[in-house]
């Protein structure tokens, strides 16, 4: 049993979800709230934003199958803690901490989690891709409630911070923190980063930040390559457009079609690292001065625990020299994520941002 210190009474006993079945299938169904696992937290979501993992796993699985509750980057309230439970860069959770989470939750215990990469561990699960189950049915943010399993990454974030700046902290910003760590690190290279999305933005301001020699940013989109500049870059091209001689790479595209040119106009000893999820994507290498240059390349799958923590210091300390407030859109309820879901992405915000309401839902058949 949960010890009762950790599972104060609830002011409702049962959260709202919007569940996904497939196609334009979502519908809001009412559960539950389960009693607390050791390890185990309940989160009270202020804002989910709408990352494109969201968008990918619908168009995975788009014919049907499992009922889900997609979503999640996210901010919240912890509720209840089914034990005591430490948030990453420590200290205690407890009911009335703001918090973020990482997407991926870990093992802990497979070989790579033991090595230190807990990114690609091969016992995870994903808040927001797992099919509802009964022992799991609060398992995405696009909710009222979500229960984070024991194991999870999850950190704390200040009482002030807007839900629009810190929601995206888990995912895209943890994961270009992750990124710029696997380039080793940007002060005084000259960087290039290809797609303009919130990992790339994110990117172009830590590179801001560190001292980078130059930052050059490479879209397809006019409106993106403006706002690149408002993040710090130096320059903006469009796709196609020859890419400048550099340092560092990080393609944040999505779709990794321009990091061939890239890998070509990389000085010797630079890094190339793949961010993001290019279904299908082929990059030319020149292997012969690939080994002549000792360049790197590297995959970024994922985020660690310390790039949450990062990814939030981060945020919360360009707050108010970035234009972090312009990406995210103001928050719509759940009954309209349907449309938004199926609608094409704003290109004057980056993320859409969904909460719960108080609307009549149906019980949740799990």
């Amino acid at each position: 049993m949960p010890d009762a210190q950790h599972r104060p009474a609830l002011a409702a006993e049962r959260a709202r979800v919007a569940l996904w079945r497939g196609a334009g299938d979502v519908s809001l169904s009412d559960v539950s709230l389960p009693p607390l696992e050791p390890g185990q937290v309940l989160v009270d979501v202020s804002c989910a934003t709408v990352c494109g993992c969201v968008r990918r796993v619908m168009a995975e699985r788009r014919f049907g199958g499992a009922p889900t509750v997609l979503g999640h980057e996210g901010v919240g309230t912890v509720v209840a803690t089914g034990s005591p439970v430490r948030a990453a860069g420590g200290g205690a959770l407890v009911p009335g901490a703001r918090v973020v989470w990482s997407p991926t939750v870990t093992c802990g215990v497979c070989p790579r989690c033991a090595a230190g990469s807990r990114a690609t561990c091969r016992g995870a699960i994903e808040v927001g891709s797992e099919p509802v189950s009964q022992a799991w049915a609060l398992s995405g943010a696009f909710a009222s409630h979500l229960l984070l399993p024991a194991g999870a990454t999850i950190a704390t974030v200040p009482p002030w911070a807007p839900d629009g700046l810190v929601s995206p902290a888990g995912c895209a910003i943890a994961r270009a923190c992750a990124a710029v760590e696997r380039v080793g690190g940007l002060a005084g290279r000259r960087v290039v980063v290809l797609g303009a999305g919130l990992i790339g933005l994110a990117v172009v301001a830590m590179a801001a930040e560190a001292g980078a020699a130059s930052c050059s940013v490479v879209d397809p989109d006019p409106h993106r390559r403006r706002r690149a500049l408002d993040f710090g870059a130096d320059v903006a091209l469009d796709r196609g457009a020859r890419v400048p001689s550099c340092d560092a790479v990080i393609d944040a595209s999505g779709v990794g079609d321009g990091a061939s040119d890239a890998l070509r106009s990389l000085a010797g000893g630079g890094a190339l690292a793949l961010v993001g999820t290019a279904q299908r994507a082929t990059v030319e290498i020149d292997v012969a001065r690939v080994a002549r240059e000792a360049h790197t390349i590297v995959g970024v799958a994922g985020s660690e625990p310390r790039h949450l923590v990062e990814a939030v210091e981060f945020l919360v300390s360009t707050h108010a020299v970035r234009p972090w407030a312009q990406l995210v859109g103001e928050s719509i309820p759940l009954e309209r994520l349907a449309g938004a879901l199926l609608a094409d992405p704003p290109r004057e915000r980056i993320r859409i941002s969904a909460h719960a309401s108080v609307a009549p839902a149906t019980p949740l058949p799990v």
